[in-house]
């Protein structure tokens, strides 16, 4: 997956990965149970990046995404936002 992209993309508000309701259910789960999950299956989280970087585009990464469980999918979002606010602030871009 060509990440830097994805990235570039996400600057511009546009995020390949996920749809709005993904992205809006994410945000509204609780932290401490999303926490939970990652705690007790930190090994699934892992796959799922490995995963989910291994897909030769973002359509197949939307794909693999939406054919995880839905606590990983919101993982993965969270975790795609803090590394995209990440960048952001580098390169001090409000988003």
């Amino acid at each position: 997956m060509d990440t830097e992209r994805l990235l570039a993309a996400g600057e511009r508000g546009v995020h390949l990965l996920f749809d709005t309701p993904t992205i809006a259910e994410a945000y509204a789960q609780d932290a401490r149970r999303l926490e939970a999950v990652v705690r007790s299956d930190a090994g699934g989280v892992e796959r799922a990046i490995k995963g989910l970087l291994a897909q030769p585009s973002a359509e197949a990464g939307r794909a693999f995404v939406g054919s995880l469980p839905r606590e990983l999918q919101y993982v993965l979002v969270l975790l795609y936002f803090e590394l995209l606010d990440g960048r952001l602030r580098r390169r001090r871009v409000l988003h």
